[in-house]
């Protein structure tokens, strides 16, 4: 049961990958998706961009023994 599962599920993913690489239609879902996947990749750098400055203005404070002003311009450099 198992292996009639498991064909079934390869045999559907090959089908969407050759829709996706083979016909014109499949050429534009694949921009929508990559503009789609960038723009939320994006809005995760800008969320989590700020915090790895922190953490990392933090990090840089403890272990150089830098004031906190002189380890964010560090870690802005760095971010």
């Amino acid at each position: 049961m198992a292996l009639i599962a498991l064909g079934i599920t390869g045999a559907a993913a090959a089908a969407a990958i050759a829709y996706l690489y083979l016909t014109d239609n499949g050429n534009s879902t694949r921009d929508k998706i990559s503009d789609s996947v960038s723009k939320e990749v994006d809005k995760l750098a800008k969320s989590f961009g700020s915090t790895f400055k922190d953490l990392a203005a933090s990090f840089i404070s403890e272990k150089a023994n830098l004031s906190k002003s002189a380890a964010n311009a560090v870690a802005d450099h760095v971010g």
